[in-house]
């Protein structure tokens, strides 16, 4: 059953949780919700071991959305996630993020004490996005935008692999959150508090690129790296086969 915890500004922060034991905070990909770790069988895996609670980030699934960038600031996301672990009576909790949830969390983890162990899959560190890319995403939706709002839009025009993504309603948020992600300062490993498990699959590239970058950097830093053979950035959220056996070593290693 969805659950709610109320952040700053009144926003409100849906989240789902279930099981007994050590507090485990999830946070999903860009433009998924909470329900995905149940779909990809996180869940009931992790509810024998962790009090496990899988939330809707803003702008996401049953979470508020704000209109404008300002409410994307990483403050805020940092702020629900302190209020959802509140809701939960959790005073100190782990923290596993996938993707947008992964870059998210690190700046949580570098943040507050109260992140006991960070797992960030399939992100990088450094900046939180490439200009370049959110640029190019926004000049692909804007027009779609405006014809949108002059009246003028015919869906059938909209590219085929995009009209489901226009169909969802996301896209207005989805370019007001990735417009704020330019506004976040960058995070390196050695700004992390807490023990960090950096993992990727070998096949998702740039995530892969970053760990080759990073490698001689991460040295008397918290930071350890763990890559899966095989493994896409789909696959790192879907495959928890895979997936959640390096993570539980991470977590019994505390």
């Amino acid at each position: 059953m969805t659950r709610f915890a109320v952040s700053a500004h009144d926003t409100r922060i849906a989240y789902d949780a279930e099981g007994s034991g050590p507090a485990l905070v999830l946070l999903h990909g860009g433009g998924q919700d909470h329900t995905v770790w149940r779909k990809a069988g996180w869940m009931e895996r992790l509810a024998g071991r962790f009090r496990t609670i899988a939330t809707d980030i803003r702008g996401h699934g049953e979470s508020d959305k704000p209109a404008d960038r300002s409410g994307y600031a990483i403050d805020c996301h940092c702020a629900d996630i302190l209020a959802v672990a509140d809701a939960e009576g959790a005073r100190r909790f782990s923290l596993w993020g996938y993707s947008y949830g992964g870059n998210i969390g690190r700046y949580l983890a570098a943040r507050s004490d109260r992140v006991e162990r960070f797992a960030m899959i399939g992100v990088s560190f450094g900046p939180a996005a490439d200009r370049a890319v959110i640029r190019q995403i926004e000049q692909r939706w804007q027009p779609v935008l405006d014809a949108d709002r002059a009246g003028t839009l015919d869906p059938a025009q909209i590219p085929e692999p995009d009209r489901p993504i226009w169909l969802s309603g996301q896209v207005p948020v989805m370019l007001t959150w990735l417009g704020a992600m330019m506004d976040w300062p960058p995070v390196e490993p050695t700004d992390m508090r807490c023990p960090t498990l950096w993992l990727s699959g070998t096949a998702n590239l740039m995530a892969m690129e970053a760990i080759g970058r990073y490698e001689g950097a991460l040295r008397d830093t918290k930071v350890q790296v763990r890559v899966l053979d095989g493994l896409t950035h789909a696959g790192e959220l879907e495959r928890a086969d895979q997936v959640l056996p390096p993570l539980l070593e991470f977590m019994d290693a505390a």
